[in-house]
């Protein structure tokens, strides 16, 4: 026994080191669980008072117990560093949570159950204050006075009101401008009571101004279009009206309460709707707009000519949601169309019957005027003794040569302008017919001592004119230059095929020129240049008619002033076309 218990004695402890702790006795080995510690007292007890024979067994079962107390420690210490890592987490997640919240651009709040601010986040500071400022403040308190009851209805103490919404609106503080909000608040229950709020409010400030700004846009548009002076109205996709303005009341005499919802077809003729309704669909399938011309009745009974112009309206898919019609009353316009077409008919038939007026008075003024030519010149003849009684009949016939010449003038002009008149075209070397016209001008060119240049191309300037009335042109245009040169002065004559493959014929004098705002004008009937009335301009039908005769002849003429003084005029022909006698259709 004595064996057994010096065995069971623990042995001597060595000497304990300062720096090292002592090592608790085994029954001691876990303060968290005291009682391994007795089971094992009380074991080493029973193994002194057993047998011999059953300390093997004893031996056994305190190993066993020691073992179950060694994993049932670990397995503490194993909980114990669970849930200290489960706290880590836990804090962890409520700090990265913190800096969500941070993050988060609405603003964030908790309230008690009567609407009190317990938390908010720091996107408080976006309306100009802190979170520390609103804490303990109602959440009415902080939105315009005419929003406040419908925050109060937020926090209704209704437990079967889930998620609470509103507008608010909240006045900006110093530099911060107000804004808008829209808040939510979920209620937080414990044992079915209400026992505080979670709540956000999300910042719509630039979409309420955007909405303000496209409201105002819409009245304005709304009041342009009620003010417009042209009847307005727009049409769904089925004919129907939608709205009118007060122009197209006036205008149609019916009120928009009468017609609002009803088909515009309904008020109109079956030939009309018909067109109203192609055009309608035309525009519907391709969008865009259309103009087109109706008769439409108006308030006084009377069809009125209108042009219509029609715009697709487009709806949120970008297909066509509407027709807006415009109205535009053109009665006085097709009037003052037919008023004009009138006068101008009337015109053109007081000009034919001046034409054959002109044209018969001419005929009737010649027959007199070559009887007086004709005793003039004889009058002349055997007067030739008598020296006043020949200077008499001298001027009467210079007299009645001018008349003759204004008689020819007026003739060749209704000969022009008549719708029967005709030129006998002929395929001619203009060379020839030029020479011929600048021969018959020798003595007026020696009375004032003029100079003719003549350059003609040697090349053959062929073309089909009636070569009686081409040179009737050149002789006018050649007479024309000698009353406007000064004695001793030239006149150059020119003639070549351009490289457009026209035939061109200038006469260059060293006149005064003619002003450049009257150059297009001398080639009308009766017009002179200011520079020329001094009575050598005779009657202004010369220039007039050499025009018309070359336009007959498919050709141009033209004037220009040269840069070293003096004007000239070019003639210009084709060089081929037409039949050798055609129509002059005028």
């Amino acid at each position: 026994m004595r064996a057994l218990s010096a065995a069971a004695s623990p042995s001597p402890m060595p000497d304990r080191q300062p720096d090292r702790p002592r090592r608790p006795p085994p029954w001691r080995a876990s303060r968290a669980v005291p009682w391994a510690g007795a089971l094992l007292g009380l074991a080493v007890v029973a193994v002194v008072d057993l047998p011999i024979l059953r300390g093997a067994e004893v031996l056994l079962a305190i190993a066993a117990v020691t073992l179950l107390a060694w994993r049932s420690l670990r397995s503490r210490e194993a909980a114990r560093a669970a849930l200290d890592e489960a706290q880590a987490a836990v804090a962890r997640r409520e700090r990265e949570l913190s800096v969500t919240i941070k993050s988060v651009q609405d603003l964030i709040f908790r309230t008690d159950a009567r609407g009190v601010i317990s938390f908010a986040n720091e996107r408080w500071m976006a309306i100009g204050g802190s979170a520390e400022q609103v804490l303990g403040r109602p959440l009415h308190e902080l939105v315009l006075p005419e929003q406040r009851e419908a925050l109060r209805a937020l926090f209704s103490p209704d437990t079967r009101l889930a998620v609470r919404r509103a507008q608010a609106t909240i006045a900006g503080q110093g530099a911060a401008r107000t804004r808008h909000f829209d808040v939510a608040v979920v209620p937080l229950l414990r044992d079915g009571q209400i026992v505080g709020f979670a709540g956000s409010a999300a910042d719509v400030t630039e979409r309420v101004i955007a909405q303000q700004k496209l409201q105002t846009q819409l009245k304005v548009s709304a009041l342009m279009l009620e003010i417009s002076p042209l009847p307005l109205s727009m049409l769904d996709t089925q004919g129907r009206y939608l709205s009118v303005n007060q122009a197209w009341e006036e205008f149609t005499g019916r009120r928009r309460a009468d017609v609002i919802g009803q088909a515009a077809a309904s008020y109109l003729g079956a030939e009309e709707a018909a067109l109203h309704d192609r055009h309608d669909r035309e525009l519907l399938a391709g969008g865009g707009r259309i103009n087109y011309e109706a008769s439409v009745m108006h308030r006084d009974g009377t069809l009125r000519d209108v042009r219509l112009v029609k715009v697709a309206v487009p709806g949120d898919d970008g297909r066509p949601a509407g027709i807006l019609v415009v109205l535009m009353d053109v009665s006085e316009f097709r009037a003052a169309e037919r008023a004009t077409r009138d006068a101008r008919d009337a015109a053109e038939e007081a000009s034919r019957a001046k034409s054959e007026f002109i044209a018969n008075i001419s005929h009737e003024l010649r027959t007199p005027l070559q009887s007086i030519l004709g005793f003039s010149e004889l009058g002349m003849l055997r007067a030739r003794e008598h020296e006043k009684l020949a200077s008499m009949f001298t001027d009467i016939h210079a007299s009645g040569q001018r008349m003759l010449a204004l008689v020819n003038d007026l003739l060749d002009v209704s000969k022009i302008e008549s719708t029967v008149g005709t030129f006998h075209l002929e395929r001619t070397d203009l060379r020839a017919l030029v020479r011929e016209v600048a021969h018959e001008i020798d003595p007026l060119l020696a009375a004032r001592q003029l100079r003719l240049e003549i350059k003609l191309s040697e090349l053959p300037l062929v073309a089909k004119v009636d070569p009686m009335r081409f040179q009737q042109v050149v002789r006018n245009v050649l007479a024309n230059a000698i009353k406007f040169s000064p004695f001793h002065g030239r006149i150059d004559l020119a003639g070549q095929t351009t490289p457009a493959g026209e035939i061109r014929i200038g006469v260059a004098d060293q006149g005064p020129g003619i002003p450049a705002g009257e150059i297009e004008r001398v080639f009308e009937a009766f017009v002179q240049s200011s520079l020329t009335k001094d009575g050598s301009g005779g009657t202004g039908l010369g220039l007039a008619i050499c025009r018309k005769i070359i336009e007959a002849h498919g050709g141009r003429i033209h004037a220009e002033n040269r840069p070293e003084g003096g004007a000239q005029f070019f003639i210009h022909l084709p060089a081929r076309g037409m039949t050798e006698t055609a129509p002059v259709p005028l």
